[in-house]
This record gives structure tokens, C-alpha cells and sequence, in this order.
């Protein structure tokens, strides 16, 4: 069984997207290890990118496959399971002190499109959806719901001095000095720009 976590990477269409990874129950469990752990391992029970796409294949098209390195909780010099793993075999109790720890773990890439598809989806795959992807479903239902229901604000954009005004510029953009004054003049508070009452 997959337990499938997701992540938000920022950045354009190249960089960015909804990057899924998953946990293995059938994965061999790690021995436990001592000493300082490394700056960055392999994750020991990461399911590999042929798994993943084997399981997401109807829910979306990855755009690539990629690694990610994540902190995550570690005892005993292993990651500790996610609470939706159930693994196959009953591991060793851990002991030791819970630390951050980075592990680096295969991920499919989604595209923002593809990426709200997957997630819309989540019900009709075959693995467990974490606790990370499933929050990321209901932001996305969430976001697709203000859309819907018409309630969005406008973004505002600011201009720099090589942009010529156009939609979505104020007419204090549009107009030379507007709001300037000079010595002995007072500020125009109530004034109207052309075309309003």
C-alpha cells in the first residue's frame, strides 16, 4: 500500500507544481542506526517514480519526474512513518531522541491544470491520500468554489516606468503630477478626473 503526501513548489511552469511523493508499507523497514546523521540520505521506504506513475496513470499526466528533499521527524537515524502508513510487517519499537532530518524522495511534477485534475481525483486511486495531499484537495475545492460562486477580488499590479498604462491603471497613473501641488496651492482632495460626476 502507498500513503501519497504532495507539496507545492513555487516557481513557473519549468520549476513549479504539485510535486507527490508516497511511502512504501511493503518497503523493508531500515535498521536502526547511531551516531550524527548525514545532511541528506535517501528516503529508506520513498516509493520510486514507477510505482507512483503506475498508481496515479488515470488520475493525471506528470509533466516530469524529480526528487525533493524534505525535513522530516527521524528516530533511531530512519524517517518516521506518516500516521496513514499500516505497513505489512510490525517494526522494532524505535529508541532514541526525535530529531529533523533531511531525507531526498522521488516526486512526479504536476503542471497547475494537471495538477487540479489530480487532485479532484484523489477518491478514484489506489492509495492512501496523506494528510498534506488531502488538504491540498480541499484548498483546490475550495479555490474552485470561489470561482464558481463569483466571489474573487482583482489583483493589483503595479507599473514600472518603461510599462505603458492600460487596463487596471488608476488615473492617478494616467494622469501627469496627479496629486501633486505646489507652494500655496491646495491639494485638489475632491477633484474628479474627466467622464466623472
Amino acid at each position: 500500500m502507498l500513503v501519497i503526501h504532495g507539496l507545492w513548489l513555487p516557481g513557473g511552469s519549468s520549476t513549479g507544481g504539485l510535486a507527490i511523493w508516497a511511502e512504501d508499507s511493503a518497503a523493508p523497514i531500515p535498521a536502526p542506526r547511531s551516531g550524527r546523521p548525514a545532511r541528506e540520505r535517501p528516503h529508506p521506504f520513498a516509493a520510486g517514480h514507477t510505482d507512483l506513475a503506475a498508481v496515479l496513470a488515470d488520475a493525471a499526466e506528470p509533466s516530469r519526474p524529480d526528487t525533493a528533499l524534505l525535513t522530516l521527524p527521524t528516530v533511531a537515524g530512519a524517517p518516521t512513518d506518516s500516521p496513514e502508513l499500516i505497513r505489512t510487517t510490525v517494526a522494532p519499537a524505535a529508541r532514541g531522541r526525535l530529531t529533523m532530518a533531511g531525507w531526498r524522495v522521488p516526486t512526479l511534477v504536476y503542471d497547475p491544470d494537471d495538477a487540479l485534475s489530480l487532485l479532484q481525483a484523489l477518491d478514484d486511486i489506489s492509495a492512501v491520500a496523506g494528510a498534506t495531499l488531502r488538504h491540498l484537495a480541499e484548498l483546490a475545492d475550495f479555490a474552485a468554489d470561489l470561482v464558481t460562486r463569483g466571489r474573487i477580488l482583482p489583483g493589483v499590479r503595479t507599473m514600472t516606468a518603461d510599462q505603458t498604462p492600460g487596463a487596471g491603471a488608476t488615473a492617478a497613473d494616467q494622469t501627469p503630477n496627479a496629486g501633486a501641488t505646489t507652494a500655496g496651492e491646495t491639494p485638489n482632495a475632491g477633484a474628479t478626473t474627466a467622464g466623472e460626476p
